[in-house]
């Protein structure tokens, strides 16, 4: 992790994140190596042209309309990839975490973000500012408030729901009206309304992402149309003592296209809560001052309270968790890379996503899969596979140029020369 981290803070300081690169109307890729996220592979010395908000040719030569002002880019050796998503993300609960958030996470290669948890108001207002100019953020996905039980396992950004006040109809109606893309269920729903949820969701062909409930076998919450679940909750307590039931749950997810976005990292921090290099000085600018003192006391509540052999066991937990993900993995469960942003202390934006990859790497997934998480794997889920998620011709210009291959060695994704959204270039060290 240190190494990833120290890469990390060179990139904040040698270019204060990514500025805009003036263009013309093409832009010219020269001599460039292509990541092929599904393939796993690389397409050597490519010529990748960019027009408008797309990628306009890929291939040996590229021969310029008459007259066309272009600009080019130098690619030998270099490795262009699609963007990367971070797919468990909580960026809509504060008017101001478009100023605070959106750079850092364009600086680290993130062109997307799935929301899973905020106020649709404010998501509803990044969405506009990134339409009127995708060049100034990330593509959103958003849920909204949170679906649980009453009472909730926490109040901020949730509806509590226990069927004896707003008929769940009329509420998912508003959700959908206020602008969510699906809904985020919890831990505490019971059965009833889960399926009520889900079958709504199937009706106006919706999806329903989020923690399994405790309330409900998780074999049926995949059965019901869960589309995501979310971190590890409840999978691994059975991993821990029944493998069968594993083993049919792989099964089942694999059968009904349900999805897993582990964020391992979470998991991760709480194993060295009480390093203190987990606390990153030169990323706290990005970080809400509320966020930041919560985070200061539940650091200490955890450090005053867990005993050496507490994070020793916590380390032997961390490492079962891993295990469970690349098993899960193994029996064909499709993954989703994402970190938790704002839902635990110590995850920070942009670098976190590149922890979370790494991680994954350590729990199994090739290079080739890991970069498929966080790629081609987001669009496949939101059904966008057409418009993004690989270095294609047609589709969106949200690309990152590395140093270095990530095919080889997955810590390359800190190797960023410049980032593309929708076309517009961010080049380190001001504009040329």
């Amino acid at each position: 992790m240190g190494k990833i981290l120290c890469i990390s803070l060179a990139l904040i300081y040698s270019c204060s994140f990514l500025k805009p690169a003036s263009g013309s109307a093409y832009q010219v890729i020269e001599e460039v190596n292509v990541v092929d996220v599904v393939e796993g592979k690389l397409l050597k010395s490519q010529t990748v042209v960019l027009k408008d908000s797309l990628i306009h040719f890929i291939g040996d030569e590229w021969l310029a309309p008459r007259g066309a002002q272009f600009t080019t880019i130098d690619g030998r050796g270099k490795y262009l990839m699609p963007g990367l998503w971070d797919m468990h993300f909580h960026l809509a609960w504060d008017t101001g975490n478009d100023s605070l958030l959106f750079d850092v996470l364009l600086a680290h290669g993130i062109t997307g973000v799935r929301d899973m948890g905020g106020d649709l108001a404010i998501q509803r207002a990044m969405k506009q500012k990134v339409a009127m100019d995708p060049s100034r953020g990330p593509a959103l996905f958003g849920a909204g408030p949170i679906l649980d039980g009453n009472p909730p396992v926490i109040y901020d950004f949730t509806i509590p729901i226990d069927g004896t006040s707003v008929p769940v109809e009329f509420l998912l109606d508003s959700l959908v009206e206020a602008g969510a893309d699906f809904f985020k269920v919890y831990s505490l729903l019971q059965e009833p309304i889960v399926e009520e949820i889900a079958a709504y969701a199937k009706e106006h062909q919706l999806s329903f992402a989020g923690h399994l409930s405790e309330y409900i076998e998780p074999e049926q919450s995949i059965e019901l149309g869960q589309k995501s679940i979310e971190h590890l909750n409840r999978l691994e307590e059975i991993w821990q003592v029944d493998s069968a039931r594993i083993n049919r749950i792989a099964e089942l997810m694999k059968e009904k296209g349900t999805w897993l976005c582990p964020t391992l990292l979470i998991y991760e921090v709480k194993t060295r809560m009480w390093d203190s290099t987990l606390v990153q000085p030169a990323y706290e600018p990005f970080i809400h001052p509320f966020l930041q003192q919560e985070w200061q006391s539940s650091r200490a509540r955890r450090i005053s309270k867990t005993t050496p052999a507490d994070w020793e066991n916590q380390k032997y937990l961390f490492e079962q968790q891993k295990a469970l993900v690349g098993y899960l993995h193994q029996q064909g469960v499709s993954i989703l890379a994402g970190t938790d942003f704002a839902g635990m202390p110590y995850i920070y934006p942009g670098i976190g996503l590149q922890q979370e990859l790494q991680l994954l790497h350590e729990a199994g997934l090739s290079n080739a899969e890991v970069l498929a998480a966080a790629t081609i794997n987001p669009a496949i889920f939101m059904g966008s596979q057409d418009k993004s998620g690989t270095v294609a011709v047609g589709k969106y210009a949200d690309l990152v140029l590395l140093r270095e291959n990530p095919l080889e060695d997955i810590k390359a994704v800190v190797q960023i020369d410049q980032v593309f959204r929708v076309g517009v270039r961010f080049a380190h060290g001001g504009t040329r």
